[in-house]
C-alpha cells in the first residue's frame, strides 16, 4: 500500500512540474498577437495566394527572409496569418513523423500536456492550451510515400470575434 502511494505523490508533483514549467508565449518570432499587418509587413513578407481560401477579412503571408527551423525542425513553410489586419495565428508546415513527434516533444515542453487528441483513419491530433496561445499539431498519412502535418498556433484572444 505504501508504494501506491509513493506512486500517486511522485505522479502529482510530475503533472505539478510539467504544467508549472509550460510557457505563455504571446505571439510568434517577434510579433505578438494583435499587431499590425505593417509590422510584418516592414519583415519584407510576401502574399500567399489562396492560403485561406476565400475568407472575408483574412490575409495570410509568408516573410521572404523566414528562418524554416523551429521547435527542433525544419519547417516547408511557415505563414502568417491576418484577421481584419491583426496578427492572429501562424502555421507550421512540414512532412515526416519524425518531426510530427519533434514538434510533438516541443510542444509539451512549451505548453505542457496535452489538453486533447484524437486519432482518426490515418489522421493525428494533439491539442495544447495557454492562457494567451492554443496549439493544434497535425499529421497526415494520406498514402505509404506521402504525408503531410501542420503545427497551428493562434491566438485565444481573437477565437470569440
Amino acid at each position: 500500500m505504501k508504494w501506491l502511494s509513493v506512486f500517486w505523490t511522485a505522479v502529482l508533483l510530475l503533472v505539478t512540474f510539467s504544467a508549472a514549467g509550460a510557457e505563455d508565449i504571446n505571439g510568434f518570432r517577434g510579433f505578438a498577437w494583435g499587431s499590425n499587418l505593417e509590422a510584418i509587413q516592414e519583415a519584407d513578407p510576401k502574399l500567399v495566394e489562396g492560403h485561406m481560401g476565400v475568407m472575408p477579412g483574412v490575409k495570410a503571408y509568408q516573410r521572404t527572409d523566414e528562418d524554416l527551423n523551429f521547435g527542433g525542425i525544419v519547417a516547408d513553410t511557415i505563414t502568417y496569418t491576418f484577421y481584419k489586419g491583426r496578427f492572429t495565428s501562424v502555421s507550421i508546415d512540414f512532412r515526416g513523423i519524425d518531426n510530427f513527434e519533434k514538434l510533438l516533444s516541443y510542444c509539451k515542453k512549451t505548453f505542457g500536456p496535452v489538453t486533447g487528441s484524437m486519432v482518426s483513419r490515418l489522421e493525428q491530433y494533439a491539442g495544447f492550451d495557454s492562457p494567451k496561445t492554443g496549439a493544434m499539431l497535425l499529421y497526415q498519412l494520406s498514402m505509404q510515400t506521402t504525408n503531410y502535418g501542420r503545427l497551428y498556433l493562434y491566438s485565444k484572444e481573437f477565437q470569440d470575434k
